[in-house]
């Protein structure tokens, strides 16, 4: 079983959490507050496991760490001694029995352990405003959007990043900078259309890492490794200088004169000279905030996010509550009303082994009835209708130009 660690209050015992508007530990059970230096004084914790000359992009050319999400880990609960089981990449868990957020300690071991963490600025409220505010905008939303259990189902999540910057000069004509692109580490819980539309952060407000800030609060690992996390903005560089200037730098060293693929050949040339030409590699590991809502409507995720440290609000299509499928559930009522008064009226002109007869016919009705209007409907909730929404549709979704510097 995986160590796992827990703020708990000096004074009761009870577990803490990060208090936002407070910004400092806070008992969950008599209020009781606490600073960062009280808590490394006081509960052991380590500040730095990393040595001083410690090198994400050195460290990625000996350590390969491969894209896994499928793994689990079991541990008891500090406070009750429940089982939890969960995903290896979650570096918090919640108990299913006693609700408490206990942190993964082997997550945040010796080299692994993350540079910086911005600590949330902006409280769940400040989302839900925000979310209620986008939601009132429409009429005949699905009961789904506007239920009082969607407060509940808002996460205070820490997303893994990696903050990258390079200069890729392929040839004297194209020389380009990249500075500090976040790239993000972990696609599981957010994806990366959600999280580029939160964007920017505001980094120079970071703090050490300490794990006080993610208690109270889900925070995951990081699963796409530093050698993965680089190459993937090296192949993006290599995709522009592509589009740019047709490759003809590399098309001048080829033996072979023949025509090439017009994309596989020409790409797996410019990987083997990637390297050569990727220059000042600076990489560093962050947790940042986001508040996260998940609603799943109609076999369909809508998703709806904020930056926990500046309180921009991403947004999603809103679907329109379609009314003829509401409509449809009243086919079945309907259509037994018609048959039970068919019945009542064949009942009294007949005896009673029309009876027995029509009672069976009745029931057999009923049932091609019940499975004639659940098909029905099934077709019908198929068509999905949305909103027309300006917010949605021209929200910015950052990408890897945005940080270019040409020279």
């Amino acid at each position: 079983m995986a160590d796992v660690t827990e703020y708990k209050c000096p004074n009761c015992g009870a577990p803490m959490y990060y208090d936002i508007n407070m910004e400092r530990v806070t008992c969950s059970f008599c209020s009781n507050t606490y600073d960062k230096e009280y808590i490394v004084s006081h509960f052991d914790e380590v500040t730095e496991e990393k040595l001083s000359d410690f090198d994400w992009v050195e460290r990625a050319k000996y350590v390969w760490e491969p894209y896994e999400v499928d793994e689990l880990e079991e541990f008891r609960c500090s406070s009750c001694g429940g089982k939890i089981i969960t995903k290896a990449f979650y570096a918090t868990a919640k108990c299913p029995f006693c609700k408490h957020y206990v942190i993964i300690s082997s997550d945040f071991d010796g080299d692994i352990r993350p540079d910086k963490v911005i600590p949330f600025k902006v409280p769940s409220k400040t989302f839900l405003d925000k979310y209620s505010e986008y939601i009132s905008e429409f009429e005949s939303v699905p009961r789904e959007f506007r239920s009082k259990d969607v407060q509940k189902k808002i996460v205070g999540c820490y997303i893994p990043v990696w903050r990258y910057s390079c200069t890729y000069k392929p040839d004297e004509s194209f020389d380009i900078s990249v500075k500090h692109y976040p790239i993000l580490a972990n696609d599981v819980d957010i994806c990366e259309e959600v999280f580029y539309s939160l964007l920017p952060y505001e980094y120079s407000d970071a703090e050490d890492f300490s794990e006080s800030y993610i208690a109270g609060f889900s925070a995951s690992r990081y699963i796409i490794g530093a050698e993965n996390a680089m190459k993937s903005t090296d192949y993006a560089l290599q995709s522009i200088y592509n589009e740019e200037s047709g490759v003809k730098a590399f098309s001048n060293k080829i033996e072979d004169k023949k025509l090439l693929d017009t994309g596989r050949k020409m790409d797996r040339l410019l990987r083997i000279d990637m390297n050569r030409y990727i220059h000042n590699r600076k990489l560093s590991y962050y947790l940042v905030p986001v508040w996260l809502l998940n609603i799943n409507y109609n076999n369909e995720k809508f998703t709806y996010a904020m930056n926990g440290q500046t309180g921009k609000l991403r947004v999603d299509n809103v679907p329109k509550k379609n009314k003829v499928v509401t409509l449809s559930l009243l086919i079945f009522p309907l259509l037994q009303a018609l048959l039970f008064a068919c019945a009542y009226l064949s009942l009294q002109r007949t005896g009673m082994r029309a009876i027995v007869l029509i009672l069976f016919f009745a029931y057999f009705m009923s049932l091609f009835n019940y499975y004639l209007a659940k098909s029905i409907r099934k077709k019908l909730s198929k068509k999905m209708v949305y909103f027309k929404s300006v917010r949605y549709e021209e929200q910015k979704v950052w990408s890897i130009k945005d940080f270019m510097i040409r020279h």
